[in-house]
């Protein structure tokens, strides 16, 4: 070959850039779809709110605030409060046998100390009610205590207008 041959001959092909474009294009689409999901997601998130939700009015730029911040608001329950009752000391309604019954219980519930106190008499004569009215076979068993746990919860949150009972907590229990 020749010196003029070479120059005449086409120069070699360049790489294709339209298959690099197209794949930088889909790249970019893709990405792009997925930050529109997550903007409508986070905008859905945000701007919806539940019934329960619309009597607390917040803007949008309060919930942004508050979420980046870490104070977001959460839908908990109000803190609770436990309440020491007196000893009870009741006699069982066991037939043709006289046993005693000694309980001191605490009461949990929402921080509504008023209402608890102003309701305390009540909440005793219930309690005594219902512990004067077993036998020892009803309350022998872990199994009794938790039927009475669950009898003493359900009367108390009868008398309670607000301050509902959460739990029940046995710290002492004696039969003799």
């Amino acid at each position: 070959m020749d010196k003029t041959e070479k120059d005449k001959a086409p120069p070699p092909a360049a790489p294709e850039k339209p298959k690099k474009s197209v794949k930088l294009l889909l790249i970019g689409g893709a990405g792009l779809a997925v930050l529109l999901l997550i903007g409508g997601g986070a905008a859905y998130f945000f701007l919806s709110s539940s019934p329960a939700d619309s009597s607390e009015e917040v803007s949008f730029s309060g919930r942004i605030m508050a979420m980046f911040s870490g104070k977001e608001k959460t839908k908990e329950t109000p803190p609770a409060v436990i309440h020491k009752m007196d000893p009870f000391l009741v006699n069982l309604a066991d037939p043709g046998q006289l046993r005693y019954l000694k309980v001191t219980l605490h009461v949990e519930t929402p921080m509504m100390r008023e209402e608890y106190e102003k309701r305390l008499p009540q909440l005793r004569d219930s309690v005594l009610s219902i512990l004067s009215s077993k036998q020892l076979k009803d309350i022998s068993t872990p199994e009794g205590k938790n039927v009475l746990r669950g009898e003493i919860k359900e009367k108390i949150n009868q008398i309670l207008a607000e301050a509902k009972v959460q739990n029940i907590y046995f710290t002492e229990f004696v039969i003799q």
